[in-house]
């Protein structure tokens, strides 16, 4: 046992299924292996990734399961295990997580990072005291940068993160992946990043038809229509992304490594300026079309992800004719639903590539 709490391992007992850290993982209220049956668990399969995500994320129990089918057993991190007040310590620079070490991890699927957020003034539309709400900022921001450190220690010990959070917060920078997408020669939207109302009303006026959306991202691209422009002076304060609306279909790129495993056309039943916007993609009722990339393009895909440091990486294209227009990349993209409509084997790649990572390296010694 480790510092505090009780055992990290779980038999979720699906047939053969993995083992996985935390006993609600399947919702099936396992008993969690102790003591010595977890000693005899790491000798049994030394082979172990780790997956860093919410308890009941479909995408963690859809790798969890291709880990499994692979040979490896899933140790899932719930993102929400700190908030909820579950034990995870550092002694010396080893990690207990519930109790039990979880050191040797060489391979890693992180769902989300934790990254600190601003609490709302309001609970039960009354408002919250400033002590009581700086309280609640202080306590996320010591959480993220507890697991984030513990992360970036991983990295440094050279695991391989899928992906890891040096990658993951570069992504968070729109103005940055636009910037590596025109120095690889990629075609993206013309874009305008200002505070400057008069600017900003020079660009719509050469452009006509222009979009706008947050430099740190988190909302839905949305027109700079006439209601837009009257409100130019509320930008003075705080940049704002401005490109050409580009016309043509949505595609979702997803790429693991080196390997593009899926692309697809993203198609709603009404054209949306953003189809994450469109109540059917919401609702899981998008449908969607393979597509088959050309080589200059595909080639341009790995040499994006490679320069943000990305292993897996949702790329985001607008196609039209022979025109691809890149316009984002994400560092921890949703695909489930095109990987159970249409059979892309998006987790399988997640997790062979997690699995590689971690498989025991032999000694070379005689």
């Amino acid at each position: 046992m480790g510092p505090s709490g009780a055992s990290a391992w779980c038999a979720p007992g699906c047939g053969g299924g993995p083992r996985l850290l935390s006993p609600r993982l399947y919702g099936q209220g396992a008993p969690c292996l102790r003591g010595p049956e977890v000693s005899a668990a790491l000798e049994e399969n030394p082979m172990r990734i780790g997956i860093f995500g919410e308890a009941e994320d479909p995408q963690c129990l859809a790798v969890a399961r291709e880990a499994a089918a692979l040979g490896a057993d899933a140790l899932l991190f719930d993102s929400g295990a700190l908030a909820a007040g579950r034990p995870l310590s550092l002694l010396d620079g080893r990690m207990f997580y519930l109790g039990e070490p979880v050191d040797g991890l060489r391979g890693f699927y992180l769902r989300t990072v934790p990254s600190p957020y601003v609490p709302a003034m309001e609970r039960d539309d009354t408002l919250v005291l400033y002590e009581d709400w700086f309280t609640t900022f202080a306590q996320t921001r010591e959480r993220a940068a507890y697991v984030l450190s513990w992360l970036l220690q991983l990295e440094h010990q050279g695991a391989t993160l899928v992906n890891g959070p040096h990658a993951a917060s570069m992504l968070q920078y729109k103005p940055f992946q636009l910037h590596v997408l025109r120095s690889l020669g990629a075609c993206v939207p013309r874009t305008l990043i200002s505070n400057d109302p008069a600017a900003i009303r020079a660009f719509h006026a050469e452009m006509k038809d222009v979009i706008y959306k947050p430099v740190l991202g988190g909302a839905l691209t949305r027109p700079l229509d006439a209601e837009a422009l009257e409100r130019l002076g509320t930008v003075t304060a705080s940049p704002v992304i401005f490109q050409e609306r580009v016309s043509g279909e949505d595609l979702r790129v997803m790429l693991v490594g080196e390997d593009i495993v899926s692309c697809v056309a993203i198609e709603t039943p009404e054209p949306h300026l953003d189809f994450r916007s469109d109540p059917a993609y919401r609702a899981g009722q998008a449908t969607y079309r393979e597509v088959a990339l050309p080589e200059p393009v595909q080639r341009f895909c790995r040499e994006a992800a490679r320069a943000c440091g990305l292993r897996l990486a949702g790329i985001d294209l607008k196609h039209q004719g022979d025109r691809f227009v890149f316009l984002e990349l994400n560092s921890s993209p949703i695909y489930l639903d095109v990987e159970l409509k249409l059979g892309h084997a998006i987790s399988r790649a997640i997790a062979r590539r997690v699995v590689e990572a971690a498989r025991p390296t032999p000694d070379p010694r005689p």
